[in-house]
C-alpha cells in the first residue's frame, strides 16, 4: 500500500478504498438484509473505508442474455476487473465468490499492482468440494477468513496467504432488538433453519417437540413449516425468550452459522450444542450449552420457570456479541490481517491465525 494512503493513528484503516465483491442479493429486495455480506459492508465503512459494492450473482444475472447467473459469470469476471481498474482500491475483499476465477484475480493484481486481496467464507468447510475454490486461489490472495477453526482452517493456509478464524458478526443497526426486555414473549423457544437434506436436524426437532410438549416452540423453515425472512423474522425473534442454534454439524471446531449472531445479537437466550469449542467465544453465563435433546428440554423448562436467570443470560450474551463481535471489530481484524497491520492482535480471537499451516505472528 503506498505510503500516502497510510491512515491516521486514530483510525487504522481510515481513508482506505475497498471493493467488496460478495453476494448482496439485491434481487431479493431486502429480504436477507441481515446477511454477513451487508454487515461486513457496514463494518468496513465504520472503519473509515470507502466501500464499493460489487454484487457478484446480481451482476452475473444482469450481464447474461438469459438472466442466468451461470451464463453471465464470465462477463461478471470481466466486470470485476474493470471495476477494480476504475475504483483502484487498496483492498479487494471477496465474499465466498466461487464464480470469481483465479485468472481474474491475477489480472486484477497485474492492473492494480498495489492491491491486497482477501476472502471471507461463512459456509461449511467439511465438504471438500465446497472449498476447492479456496485452495485453487490462495496463491493470488493475501488472506482467507472463515467461521470455522482448527485443522479445516489450517488446511487452506499457505506461506503467502494466512487463514484466520472470524466470529459471526453483528451490527447494532441490524440486530437491533432486545428480546430480554420483552416481559410477555409469544414463544418460549424458536428455531429458524431448513431441514432439507438434513435428516438428523429433522429428527432432533421432532424429538424436541415430543420431549418438551409443554413448551411453546416455534419452528420456521423445518418440519413443513414456512421460513420467515426480513422484518417478519426479526419480529418473531423479538417476541421470543429462547432460540435454538442448531447447525448441520455441531462438532466442528468453532463453527456456527450466522444464526448465532442473529440470536445473541437480538437478545435471546441462545441454546447451542456443546462440543464445537464455542465456549472459548461465549461462556455458559452468556450462552446455554446442551448435550442432548433431553438435556435441552430440561434446560428450556428450567429457564421458562426461572425468567430472571434467562434474562440475565440473554443480556450477557447480547452484551458480549455487540461488544466483541461487532461487524466493526470483525472488519478491522480482516483488514489488519490482509494488510499485515499488527492491529489485528487487538481482536479477542486473534490466536486463531495460521500461516503456512502453523500458528504464527504475521510479518509485515
Amino acid at each position: 500500500m503506498p505510503s500516502q494512503f497510510l491512515p491516521p493513528p486514530s483510525c487504522p484503516f481510515s481513508g482506505l478504498r475497498v471493493v467488496h465483491a460478495a453476494n448482496y442479493q439485491f434481487a431479493k429486495d431486502g429480504l436477507v438484509f441481515f446477511s454477513p455480506d451487508h454487515k461486513l459492508h457496514q463494518g468496513l465503512v465504520q472503519n473509515g473505508c470507502y466501500v464499493y459494492p460489487f454484487s457478484i450473482n446480481d451482476r452475473a444475472r444482469m450481464l447474461s442474455p438469459t438472466g442466468s447467473k451461470t451464463f453471465g459469470k464470465g462477463r461478471a469476471n470481466r466486470a470485476l476487473i474493470e471495476t477494480c481498474v476504475n475504483v483502484h482500491p487498496d483492498v479487494l475483499m471477496l465474499g465466498h465468490a466461487q464464480y470469481i476465477q483465479k485468472e481474474t484475480l491475477a489480472e486484477i493484481r497485474n492492473r492494480v499492482p498495489d492491491i491486497r486481496i482477501g476472502l471471507w467464507y461463512f459456509d461449511a468447510m467439511w465438504v471438500p468440494k465446497n472449498i476447492e475454490h479456496l485452495h485453487k486461489r490462495c496463491e493470488v490472495m493475501d488472506a482467507v477468513f472463515a467461521t470455522t477453526g482448527g485443522d479445516l482452517l489450517r488446511s487452506v493456509a499457505t506461506p503467502s496467504c494466512p487463514s484466520a478464524f472470524i466470529p459471526n458478526p453483528v451490527d447494532g443497526s441490524i440486530e437491533r432488538f432486545r428480546a430480554f426486555e420483552n416481559s410477555q414473549p409469544e414463544y418460549d423457544v424458536v428455531f429458524f433453519g431448513c431441514d432439507k437434506r438434513a435428516p438428523e436436524r429433522k429428527q432432533f426437532l421432532k424429538d424436541l417437540i415430543q420431549t418438551a410438549s409443554d413448551v411453546r416452540i416455534g419452528i420456521f423453515g423445518s418440519l413443513g413449516n414456512p421460513y420467515s425472512f426480513g422484518h417478519e423474522k426479526e419480529l418473531i425473534l423479538a417476541s421470543s425468550r429462547m432460540a435454538l442454534n442448531l447447525n448441520r454439524k455441531n462438532d466442528v471446531e468453532l463453527y456456527s452459522s450466522d444464526r448465532i449472531a442473529q440470536l445473541t445479537g437480538n437478545g435471546l437466550v441462545t441454546l447451542t450444542p456443546a462440543g464445537a469449542g464455542l465456549e472459548s467465544l461465549y461462556s455458559p453465563e452468556e450462552v446455554v450449552y446442551f448435550e442432548s435433546v433431553e438435556d435441552l428440554a430440561e434446560k428450556v423448562r428450567y429457564f421458562k420457570n426461572h425468567e430472571d436467570k434467562a434474562i440475565r443470560i440473554a443480556k450477557a450474551g447480547w452484551e458480549k456479541t455487540h461488544r466483541d463481535y461487532s461487524a466493526t471489530n470483525v472488519a478491522a481484524f480482516i483488514l489488519g490481517v490482509t494488510l499485515r497491520d499488527e492491529s489485528y492482535h487487538n481482536a479477542s480471537w486473534s490466536e486463531h491465525v495460521y500461516w503456512n499451516a502453523e500458528p504464527a505472528k504475521l510479518a509485515g
